[in-house]
């Protein structure tokens, strides 16, 4: 994966955000917190959890929203990154439709971390990385497709400052696409 940035530089953060796998809605009796991933979803997240894997990227956390689908999603994802399940955290205000929530959330997050991958769902996901990242790039994500991976490198030492320091694009990728 061209691009990646290691966990371990204190002056960049490193953000990526990633909208849940495809979900079921085969059970109309279930909340919406508890729809599971569909056969498309448990497929798709460890070909993806696999890229990261291939493209040597390193991640110090890996947040959550509490919503089953997105836990199934983070879950096959730390996988092949060889993140134990017990380190995912849930947040429940990665279960929003604010851009408002998840920059507080984020900037939440302990400097320490230089590397986070966040779990969320659209249309926020998609909204907030397209508000992060550098106009050049903005287009290119305008939506992104379920189990989508942005990752996005700030020049900066704080989570608190993403806000106002526009992220590189590293690289966006998700299960159709054929080639990064």
């Amino acid at each position: 994966m061209a691009g990646s940035l290691a966990a371990g530089d204190s002056d960049m953060k490193t953000l990526y955000l990633v909208r849940h796998a495809k979900s079921s809605w085969a059970d109309s009796s279930l909340a919406d917190h508890e729809r599971p991933l569909n056969k498309r979803g448990r497929r798709d997240a460890p070909v993806m959890g696999q890229r990261l894997a291939g493209g040597k990227v390193k991640v110090d956390a890996i947040w959550s929203s509490p919503a089953l689908r997105a836990l199934q999603t983070a879950e096959l994802l730390a996988q092949p990154l060889k993140i134990p399940g017990k380190l995912i955290e849930q947040h429940e205000r990665l279960y929003t439709s604010s851009i408002e929530d998840l920059f507080l959330e984020v900037s939440t997050c302990s400097d320490k971390i230089n590397a986070l991958l966040v779990i969320g769902h659209n249309p926020v996901i998609s909204e907030f990385a397209a508000l992060l990242i550098d106009h050049n790039h903005a287009a290119e994500i305008s939506q992104i497709p379920t189990c989508g991976i942005v990752a996005l490198k700030f020049k900066c030492s704080s989570w608190a400052q993403i806000k106002n320091n526009p992220g590189q694009l590293l690289f966006f990728d998700y299960p159709k696409k054929s080639s990064l």
